[in-house]
């Protein structure tokens, strides 16, 4: 039997790099990340491929797909990681930066989503991973762009799920809490109850050994 294919956007830092070196060993894992020089050295040290995309850019999304749809066949799970957090009084919140959170957080899955679904109704299976955080659960002072961009990709999660779900297609929506990554260097984000990153990796590797009739919708995992 052939290797699953996996894609991971933000395959190149934090969580995303972690889910690419545990996937890689079992499966062809495809990294999706912006900067080119990044993708290719974390490449080579996890023995596995690259894709050169900016998830907020319809276009670019469409064509790093459709690269891996062309030399791959296939595409079993689909890894939505890529994601920037933003923090802060509302009035002190950079305008593009805002403007950007929506595109990367909220808009990238929704383009990503829309480029596959065509490709995974023809396979009639194919799972979509929205690493989603606690954020996207309830709100926070001085964390309203964060959270309501994560808000927003629950409502699509959920919304997605029963339009999917008789094509054999399974979405699921990963709540984790704060990691030890660089995700969330240089804000004010209280690092003492913070997990490792491998903890959700192995959440969403028992997510998907599940039967293909059985998905778990959604999934919170935080420090206890």
């Amino acid at each position: 039997m052939s290797k699953q294919v996996f894609c991971i956007t933000g395959g190149a830092n934090g969580l995303g790099r972690e889910l690419a070196a545990f996937f890689s060993r079992q499966a062809e894992v495809i990294i999706f990340d912006i900067n080119e020089k990044i993708l290719e050295a974390v490449s080579k040290k996890l023995d596995c491929d690259y894709q050169l995309c900016d998830v907020s850019d319809h276009a670019s999304v469409a064509l790093a797909i459709k690269k891996v749809i062309k030399k791959y066949g296939r595409i079993d799970c689909f890894i939505n990681s890529a994601g920037i957090y933003i923090d802060g009084e509302i009035e002190s919140n950079n305008p593009n930066l805002i403007k950007k959170v929506f595109e990367v957080n909220s808009v990238g899955p929704v383009l990503t989503t829309q480029v596959l679904v065509p490709f995974l109704k023809k396979q009639k299976s194919g799972t979509i991973i929205n690493i989603n955080s606690t954020a996207g659960l309830h709100p926070k002072a001085f964390n309203s762009v964060y959270h309501s961009s994560k808000w927003a990709l629950s409502g699509f999660t959920e919304s997605i799920q029963p339009e999917l779900a008789g094509f054999g297609i399974k979405v699921v929506d990963i709540h984790p809490g704060v990691m030890k990554t660089k995700f969330t260097d240089g804000t004010n984000t209280d690092m003492s109850k913070a997990m490792e990153p491998h903890e959700v990796v192995k959440a969403i590797d028992f997510v998907l050994s599940l039967d293909k009739d059985t998905i778990i919708t959604e999934l919170t995992i935080k420090h206890l």
